[in-house]
């Protein structure tokens, strides 16, 4: 098998029983995302042992933290990780009339190339153990380094364990390129933990019916139907079985799932990828979970969820996101907010920064 090496790589060696040792309690430290709320959450009872996990802190130690208690049982990952684009994200907060800048995603490596496949590395191995035997992992990346990455995979998967390249094609997304053709999609690698994933069958509809050939299988051959009178056979149909390149556009500011932050990811895409590889009641994970657009699928979907992230503005948006969804809807299961408490964090929630009515938007 080919293998990707980097002169700074470190081979990982999982010893789960130190991990338990260290960070068994390492977020312990439970914010009470009840008392933020004006209105009560309805909880079915007989789904009341379990709850969803929003973590805020460095998602490594969120994979420490938890790799003990879900080995195998994660259903789906997915992530939306740095692209190795050698750019900050910045933001523009209003509050209160005031007007202040932040960093809301850090993808600057200083053309290091070594310590940004060494992090992906380090986290792809945990999510290869925290996946159930017919989980999926989805990892988001664009032209920048997933020929690397794919490499990174076949490695810790193994190269039987490719599922597919999905191509997202977002039509509607401005280049302002000279020097090379405008830059419309990004690759979404998907790999499985077994033989026995799940794998639904979706379907799209075609914007009008369409007269198609009728196919039969003949000794694992697809040839044209006939009639008795040899005539080939057609059949209307309405819509097309999915395929790898997926016509979804980039959320626009107008759309109402619009929340300002520089990668949110369109809530379709989420959506389709869920439906793809889970059932309901199923586990989904996401590990850089940005505004929390995965986390809100997967509630709509009625999958459990596990989700981190080591920004508080990307802790604020999936929050405020998801209790505004739970607000309008009966909600199967409660979720914790949690994190490994220092000073801080400590002085930012004694600021009541979760009850603030923050208005985000990308900064040019």
């Amino acid at each position: 098998m080919v293998k990707l090496t980097w002169e700074k790589k470190t081979e990982i060696n999982i010893n789960l029983v130190k991990l338990k040792q260290k960070y068994s309690n390492f977020f312990e430290d439970f914010i009470d995302t009840l008392s933020f709320s004006n209105e009560p959450i309805v909880t079915k009872p007989q789904f009341s042992s379990w709850k969803n996990k929003l973590f805020w802190g460095e998602n490594l130690e969120v994979l420490y933290s938890i790799v003990n208690e879900f080995e195998n049982k994660i259903d789906l990952i997915y992530v939306d990780p740095p692209f190795f684009s050698g750019v900050n994200y910045k933001i523009e907060i209003l509050e209160e009339n005031k007007i202040y800048d932040s960093i809301a995603y850090v993808d600057s490596w200083q053309k290091d190339l070594d310590s940004y496949l060494q992090m992906l590395y380090e986290r792809i191995i945990l999510f290869q153990k925290l996946l159930s035997q017919r989980g999926l992992l989805f990892i988001h990346l664009d032209w920048h380094a997933s020929h690397y990455v794919r490499i990174m995979l076949d490695e810790i998967f193994g190269e039987n364990r490719f599922v597919n390249n999905i191509i997202w094609y977002y039509y509607n997304k401005y280049s302002a390129g000279k020097k090379n053709l405008p830059r419309a999609y990004d690759n979404i690698l998907v790999y499985s933990k077994s033989s026995n994933y799940t794998f639904n069958e979706i379907r799209i509809p075609r914007k009008k019916p369409r007269k198609q050939l009728v196919r039969v299988n003949v000794n694992g051959i697809l040839k044209n139907a006939k009639d008795e009178n040899g005539h080939v056979k057609y059949r209307t149909v309405i819509d097309k079985k999915l395929d790898d390149v997926w016509r979804i556009p980039c959320l626009q500011p107008a759309s109402k799932e619009w929340t300002g932050f520089p990668t949110q990811k369109h809530h379709a895409l989420l959506e389709r990828i869920i439906k793809l590889g889970t059932n309901e009641d199923d586990l989904v994970a996401d590990f850089f979970c940005g505004s929390g657009t995965t986390l809100l699928e997967a509630e709509k979907l009625k999958r459990k969820w596990i989700g981190s992230d080591i920004s508080e503005y990307s802790i604020y948006l999936s929050y405020k996101r998801l209790l505004n969804y739970q607000k309008n809807h009966q909600k199967s299961y409660p979720f914790n907010l949690l994190t490994h408490m220092d000073d801080e964090k400590k002085k930012m929630l004694n600021t009541g920064f979760f009850q603030k009515d923050l208005s985000i938007k990308r900064k040019k």
